[in-house]
């Protein structure tokens, strides 16, 4: 059964994918674009002696005769504390045209990409080493702009040969101005074709929503709770890179009445930090962990009463601390799959039909009969009402719905069972079945996405020897399947997607490099399983990308990829997944959300409860992985 901590709650994602990069081949998009390629790079090998044609990070870039790749000159960047040694050049292309970009580079974190498309990068060439993608222009397109820069404060990166190779557009134009390195684009290259799409319906409008509260890139985010402990790190966090996109606190039934004073500090704190701020409110059921409490109380008129007047103030005390600035909501985790597993038969999987003492919301005055529209009292009324109130005191802010994989059952192992094509058909009945259920409780209702979790806790924490028999532990194809389920779901409700309280562990044994800010041994240490707070996830390999050594059962569990899926190679005792950010923006997700479901949970930024209130648990693995994502995040399709 899915747990939540107690107390306060506390939970949120992992950064620098490291993958095996090879050169990939360039593949016309027409007869006539592989007849016309050329490198459309000015002064590719620094061969001029100078940086002509390119614009760089201000003192940080020179050309230099040694190391080269090639010829008698190359580029050498050494980043700074606060800025990354970016060289870049805008090149005239044709749109609607393959094209690819390699370099052959060396050092450490060396990224190389276009802004706004695709990118790849290395987290350790000792030697010259080939990065490579590919990306095809849009209708429109008729200049990128390619760049390349390293990470900061990890020394001088080099780099030589630099190509574009594809048909050339019209007249060069003018070099871009040194841009920032947050405007970096995707570190992944190009979304390869995935099983997960296989099974989906079809696609609604686009999963961006065309919201405003959300960033062009597939974002990232934290749990964040204010603190005299947990800022310091976050101003240190600051230091070394971007910060999250957003940060969440919960708001707990067990204190009702300092939600608006919680809500307060929460926005005011997470704005300086320039993240968004969202609010967790995890009210309907008192912060006890209990199948059916929810049930209970939004019977209960004096208990509805009392959690929509902290409700109240809560978007009043949002509004008045961010006024006209977007705050985000999610709604009653596990609510709604609590009430689908365990009632939804006895009201004929109707929402509309369970009872719910909704009229409180008026009798509290929260309400007005007359001005405000008249809810039923039902479940999808007190949906409805509890988003209209929400919108009602902050008008700018956006609200979602969190739903769960294990509403009806947790289908996402179907394909061990019954092969990967019925398999994937298999988590998609599930969760149309989910989805049917959201549908009559109208939790589009003035919704802006809509929210999903996986379970709530590290799955190392059960040590299980043969990952393959637990329903916790996840592989590559099992997450390829979650993808799917999130995407079947959101597409029938026509909402983006966000992924909320994804577990921050990660699998031992990685090939990441950790900054020696960090770990001075330049390596991250494992996750012993058993000390607190230090289990491993797949999650954040997932989503990120890694490398890392598994061996007996753990080696054939994660080396699986029954799905065939382009990201997953081994090579002995050694496992690579590359990053699924792109598959997830691709599913319609907007924002991943990281952070510990239970107090046992890995941490992945400090708490202000628990053993690890001002440094993470996991030897700083996923901020590392964070603030390498968002140097070059992954854009929305």
């Amino acid at each position: 059964m899915h747990r939540r901590p107690r107390g306060r709650r506390n939970g949120l994602l992992a950064l620098l994918l490291s993958v095996v990069l090879v050169p990939v081949g360039f593949a016309a998009l027409d007869g006539r674009a592989s007849a016309d390629a050329v490198n459309l790079v000015a002064n590719p090998g620094f061969e001029s002696g100078g940086l002509a044609g390119w614009t760089c990070d201000p003192g940080t870039a020179t050309a230099v005769t040694a190391p080269v790749h090639s010829g008698t000159h190359a580029l050498s960047a050494l980043p700074t504390g606060s800025v990354t040694g970016r060289c870049a050049q805008t090149v005239a292309v044709r749109p609607n045209s393959a094209f690819t970009l390699s370099a052959w580079v060396q050092g450490s974190y060396v990224y190389l990409g276009t802004d706004g498309g695709a990118s790849t990068w290395t987290p350790a060439a000792n030697g010259w080493q080939q990065l490579s993608t590919t990306f095809t222009t849009g209708a429109s397109t008729t200049s990128v702009t390619v760049y390349l820069h390293g990470w900061y404060g990890q020394g001088a990166y080099s780099a030589d040969d630099v190509a574009l190779t594809g048909p050339a557009g019209g007249s060069s134009p003018s070099p871009s101005s040194s841009p920032s390195p947050s405007s970096s684009p995707s570190q992944s290259a190009s979304p390869s074709a995935s099983a997960s799409a296989s099974a989906s319906p079809s696609p609604s409008s686009s999963p961006s929503g065309g919201g405003s509260w959300h960033p062009a890139h597939l974002a990232l985010g934290t749990v964040y709770t204010p603190g005299t402990t947990v800022d310091p790190f976050f101003t240190t966090l600051k230091s070394h890179g971007a910060l999250p996109d957003y940060g969440y606190e919960y708001l707990v039934g067990s204190d009702l009445a300092n939600w608006a004073a919680t809500t307060t500090t929460m926005v005011t704190h997470a704005e300086q930090f320039g993240m968004t701020p969202v609010l967790v409110d995890y009210g309907m059921n008192g912060n006890i962990d209990g199948t059916g409490v929810d049930y209970t109380n939004m019977q209960d008129s004096s208990w509805v009463s009392g959690y929509f007047q902290a409700l109240r103030a809560a978007a009043q005390a949002a509004a008045t601390a961010a006024p006209g600035r977007p705050v985000g909501w999610i709604v009653e985790p596990d609510m709604l799959g609590y009430l689908q597993q365990n009632y939804a038969s006895q009201y004929g999987g109707d929402a509309s039909r369970f009872p719910a003492a909704t009229g409180a919301a008026y009798s509290s005055g929260v309400l007005a009969a007359g001005t405000d529209p008249a809810f039923g009292n039902s479940l999808r009324g007190l949906v409805e009402a509890i988003s209209y109130t929400i919108k009602k005191y902050d008008p700018s802010a956006f609200v979602g719905w969190q739903v769960n994989t294990w509403a009806v059952r947790d289908a996402l192992k179907d394909t061990d069972s019954l092969g990967w094509q019925a398999g994937q058909a298999s988590v998609v009945s599930t969760a149309n079945q989910v989805a049917a259920f959201l549908q009559s409780a109208d939790i589009g209702y003035r919704a802006d996405f809509v929210a999903f979790d996986q379970w709530g806790q590290d799955f190392g924490i059960l040590r299980d020897p043969d990952p393959a028999s637990d329903i916790r532990y996840l592989n590559d194809a099992h997450w390829l399947n979650y993808l799917l389920y999130v995407k079947t779901i959101r597409q029938t409700l026509g909402l983006p997607a966000v992924l909320w309280q994804i577990a921050t562990g990660h699998l031992n044994s990685t090939r990441t490099a950790s900054p020696t800010y960090w770990n001075a041994s330049g390596t991250f240490p494992d996750l012993d399983d058993v000390s607190a707070n230090r289990f491993e996830d797949s999650a954040s390999t997932f989503f990120f990308g890694d490398s890392f050594t598994a061996t007996g059962n753990n080696l054939a569990f994660y080396g699986s990829n029954p799905g065939a899926d382009p990201k997953v190679s081994v090579s002995g005792s050694t496992v690579t997944w590359g990053s699924h950010m792109p598959e997830a923006a691709a599913a319609g997700i907007v924002a991943v959300l990281f952070g510990a479901g239970t107090g046992t949970g890995t941490y992945g930024v400090p708490e202000t409860s628990g053993t690890y209130q001002s440094t993470p648990s996991d030897f700083d693995y996923w901020v590392t992985r964070a603030q390498s994502y968002l140097a070059a995040p992954t854009p929305l399709p």
